[in-house]
């Protein structure tokens, strides 16, 4: 599995009707067919409450599957944003970087 980092985007879309809602989108490149990856909340959050750490999960595929190298999304929104954060951290096992949140207004 790879976490392809440079795909990773967040936003705070504010357009109109509302509420903000901040959305948070990236992919992994896997080995096979099958794989599901989720971002959730970590647990416990940081010191800097401007940053929303998000945990990486993925979830390996079970019985029979293609074998061929295959991209999956990642995807985690959040409505009514809780705040109006500057970046987000993404971690999984020991690798974590940090992105930056744009306004969509």
């Amino acid at each position: 599995m790879t976490i392809l980092k440079d795909t990773f985007k967040a936003w705070i879309d504010k357009q109109p009707p509302g509420p903000n809602k901040l959305i948070v989108v990236g992919k992994i490149e896997v080995n096979t067919g099958g794989w599901k990856a989720t971002l959730k909340p970590a647990e416990p959050q940081g010191i800097n409450p401007d940053i929303l750490i998000l945990q990486l999960a993925t979830i390996e595929p079970t019985g029979n599957v293609i074998q061929v190298i295959s991209t999956i999304d990642a995807r985690y929104e959040q409505s009514p944003s809780a705040r109006d954060y500057t970046d987000v951290t993404i971690m999984h096992g020991a690798t974590s970087f940090t992105i930056p949140v744009t306004t969509a207004s």
